[in-house]
């Protein structure tokens, strides 16, 4: 649930609203190491972890449509690694382990 609380942190900065708790869905994924997306995380970010690497997800779809959804894996450094999408589209990713 990690994913959840900050999502909601993140989109209630950004867009300066309270985003209620069911307004969020969420899912886990188990992702063998070929299978993630580069651009979205840096293969150097997972390769001390073991197989499969475990991601959580949490996204939310605004009023005016777009779609925001926010990707975690705890990498066993004090700051997980996030990456933060809007329509597919990377709007941030973690730096050399800080949160976003």
């Amino acid at each position: 649930m990690i994913a959840v609380k900050r999502l909601i942190e993140i989109l209630e900065e950004k867009l300066g609203k309270v985003i209620e708790l069911h307004e969020i869905g969420y899912e886990t994924v188990w992702l063998m190491p070929e299978e993630i997306d580069e651009q979205l995380v840096p293969i150097h970010v997972i390769t001390h972890l073991a197989d499969p690497v475990i991601c959580e997800s949490a996204n939310y779809t605004d009023e005016k449509g777009d779609y925001y959804t926010l990707i975690v894996i705890e990498t066993g450094n004090i700051e997980n690694y996030e990456v933060l999408l809007k329509n597919d589209e990377v709007v941030k990713q973690s730096e050399q382990g800080d949160s976003i």
